[in-house]
């Protein structure tokens, strides 16, 4: 384990990895970044959650682990770290690893096919409010739409209290294309800043607080779609 360092400006990353030498890898390139730091790793879910007391800004987070799902430290760092960012670094590409993960609150979905720069530029998406998500991720998201009925077990009341604004449907479709909030900006003719705000809104009315549990929401309730041009 690396010890707890003192207070510092950059990121605070702790790495869930049960492949050791992996694990060991990637502790080693947020080492060697200016603008990142590890600050601790586990290689188990057991390892993992009494080290969420050290208050990361952003988890690196298999899900395959020895002795559970990397989901249930998600459910932990929903339930501890509000404003935690969790970044799923995994080989699982099926439909119900991905829209799993997603619901509990991921921030991203990525494999591990990508290279270290890939990983780091990922990490560092993540901490700017960005959702990376992998091509093979999205497919699914977009299964969503295209081959699930409706859902049947929600209320018309509960419908209407999730309604977004047109132009935080307009955003959100923006996100779940893979656009930065900055781009997202750009294209709507806004501040980052509102932006920011539109986001606030929508995680409110959805009862959400990570965008990738937004988008999965969004997606299932129908009340965004992410095919229109």
């Amino acid at each position: 384990m690396i010890p707890s360092p003192s207070t510092s400006a950059r990121p605070r990353i702790l790495v869930v990895e049960d492949d050791a030498r992996l694990r060991a890898h990637v502790v080693g390139a947020f080492e060697a970044a200016d603008d990142l730091q590890a600050i601790g790793d586990a290689g188990s879910v057991a390892e993992a959650l009494p080290l969420l007391a050290r208050e990361p800004d952003l988890i690196l987070l298999d899900l395959g682990l020895p002795d559970g799902s990397g989901v249930r430290v998600i459910e932990a760092v929903r339930e501890q770290l509000p404003r935690c960012r969790v970044l799923v670094l995994t080989v699982f590409d099926d439909r119900a690893s991905v829209l799993g993960t997603l619901k509990a609150g991921a921030d991203g979905y990525v494999l591990k096919d990508s290279s270290t720069a890939e990983v780091l530029s990922h990490v560092r998406s993540t901490l700017a409010g960005e959702t990376p998500i992998s091509a093979r991720a999205a497919s699914h998201l977009l299964s969503i739409v295209r081959d699930d009925p409706p859902p049947t077990d929600v209320s018309v009341e509960a419908q209407a209290a999730a309604r977004l604004s047109p132009r935080e449907r307009e955003l959100l479709e923006l996100l779940a294309r893979g656009m930065s909030r900055k781009e997202a900006a750009r294209v709507m003719g806004i501040s980052p800043n509102t932006v920011a705000e539109y986001v606030q809104g929508i995680y409110r009315k959805l009862q959400v607080r990570s965008r990738g549990r937004a988008v999965f929401e969004a997606l299932q309730a129908r009340l965004i779609d992410v095919e229109r041009r």
